[in-house]
């Protein structure tokens, strides 16, 4: 037994309600092209964030080929030492120096990671910024082509 009632609806509201149905696509077809945007922005970021990890990643190698080039120097130094007096002394300006390149490189390095973080902080505040826009904005329309459809819309008396 099928209910076969035919669906009497007028011309006008079905063509509003087409009309919605595609407002509502286009809006929701916006807001995914905002959030494709958003996400290449944010891929486009993590592909800086590599870069800025490859450049940390090279720091440390050379301040490591600087320490243990030093050391180097130090151990042929000590090789050729007559006394135990000249040893102490090579031993002294190498450990003073040792301290004096750490605390650079420490220096260099909070600096590079303290730069590359502000950067990283702004760019994801921009790219986030620029989403809520386009989301807003998309939003703001569907809301705007719904009322205008719904105000086209026969209504029932």
């Amino acid at each position: 037994m099928t209910n076969e009632q035919p669906l009497n609806v007028p011309d006008e509201v079905r063509k509003a309600m087409d009309s919605s149905v595609k407002q509502a696509r286009t809006g929701f077809e916006k807001m995914m092209q905002a959030a494709d945007e958003a996400a290449r922005g944010i891929d486009e970021k993590a592909g800086n964030a590599q870069k800025q990890a490859l450049e940390m990643r090279r720091k440390a190698m050379a301040f490591t080929e600087q320490n243990v080039n030093a050391a180097f120097e130090l151990a042929a130094n000590l090789v050729r030492a007559k006394s135990i007096d000249e040893v102490m002394k090579l031993q002294t300006e190498y450990m003073t120096q040792s301290f004096a390149t750490l605390r650079g490189q420490i220096q260099d390095a909070g600096q590079a990671l303290q730069a590359q973080t502000r950067a990283a902080a702004a760019d994801i505040v921009n790219e986030t910024r620029k989403v809520q826009d386009k989301a807003r904005d998309a939003v703001e329309k569907t809301v705007a082509a719904a009322k205008d459809a719904a105000s086209k819309a026969p209504s029932k008396k």
